[in-house]
């Protein structure tokens, strides 16, 4: 496939964006309420960087549905399996034994014991690590890619994209919906939404939230808007984000299939798609994968130094740029000797 500079650099962002999200989560959980400089750093770097999933699966869509060979089901299941499913089977393993090691070092250092059957939980629910959501989310997404295929073919451009906007429609209704499941009082009910509640619980179904953006990533390839406007309304967007959470300090608002975050995320998309960008970063971006794999174990030591060994919270000012640089070297630096070691064997 013929690589195109703009959305290779788009790629790499995306993969920043992860790992500043990654960052400044902890200071947004840990001091929401709290009126703290460290909250509205943390916030910042959130709010800008929210629209890292919703490219990623833009440009999953994109490059997926363009394929008419991924319309021959055999071929393109055993070229999935191999690249998307064999290593997220792979690294679900590493970090359920991560989480062990992880629990083991907290009882170590604050005598304090979690329920050890958590990490079972986050396996049977889809999310083995806080990241690995993403990949569990995806394999629907991708079962999906023949059958989206031949729907485009059927019904043409114009009407997939309208469907594509139907499902992004139908992606804010559910966030909405999960939000008043989780509101109401199950205790008291005896009707079906009791039981729906517990149908989101499992990652695997949640890909229907995202088949907008999957299929709008193909469908908008050829809009031409100024990258400039798109550029301020991506920034518009991000500091309504960032203002919406700071006053409010609900993190409602960073929901990835809400209108804001929906906005931002096309108006990057196609900012990008209309950039023509010289250098070639196709090196690096080969390596994003990797990278989004690999960064939530590095990030994990991280933590625990700080909080457990140390015990002590870096100034967010210093830290999360800091955090983010070393963390996206360290990746890549692994993600360079696997290759290696790949073309070796």
């Amino acid at each position: 496939m013929k690589r195109e500079n703009n959305l290779d650099a788009l790629r790499v962002l995306a993969t920043v964006m992860v790992i500043a999200i990654h960052v400044s989560v902890y200071y947004v959980v840990d001091y929401k309420g709290s009126n703290s400089f460290r909250f509205s750093v943390g916030n910042l770097y959130d709010s800008f960087s929210r629209v890292c999933v919703p490219l990623f699966v833009l440009l999953s869509g994109r490059y997926a549905l363009l394929e008419d060979k991924n319309l021959d089901r055999r071929y393109y299941y055993k070229h999935i399996f191999k690249k998307i499913y064999i290593p997220t089977f792979i690294w679900t393993i590493i970090y359920l034994l991560l989480s062990y090691f992880q629990i083991f070092v907290k009882y170590y250092f604050s005598k304090k014991l979690e329920n050890i059957y958590l990490p079972l939980k986050g396996l049977y629910e889809g999310v083995p690590y806080y990241h690995m959501w993403y990949l569990y989310m995806c394999i629907g997404l991708y079962l999906a890619v023949p059958f989206l295929i031949k729907l485009k073919n059927k019904v043409g451009e114009k009407k997939f994209r309208n469907i594509g906007i139907i499902f992004v429609m139908l992606g804010i209704g559910l966030v909405l919906l999960q939000e008043y499941l989780n509101m109401i009082d199950f205790y008291n009910r005896d009707d079906i939404f009791k039981y729906l509640k517990y149908f989101w619980y499992l990652n695997y179904f949640k890909f229907i939230d995202y088949l907008g953006y999957f299929i709008l990533g193909y469908s908008l390839k050829d809009v031409k808007i100024s990258w400039k406007k798109l550029l301020v309304l991506y920034m518009a967007f991000s500091i309504i984000i960032f203002k919406l959470v700071e006053n409010t300090q609900n993190l409602i608002y960073y929901n990835y299939n809400l209108p804001l975050v929906i906005g931002a995320s096309l108006a990057l998309y196609l900012a990008f798609n209309n950039l023509e960008i010289k250098y070639d970063f196709s090196k690096l971006a080969r390596h994003t994968f990797n990278i989004y794999l690999v960064h939530a174990g590095i990030l994990t030591f991280f933590i625990l130094i700080f909080k457990y060994i140390l015990k002590v919270t870096p100034n967010p000012i210093w830290y999360i740029p800091f955090a983010i640089g070393v963390v996206f070297t360290l990746s890549l630096i692994f993600s360079a000797g696997l290759e290696k070691l790949k073309i070796k064997k």
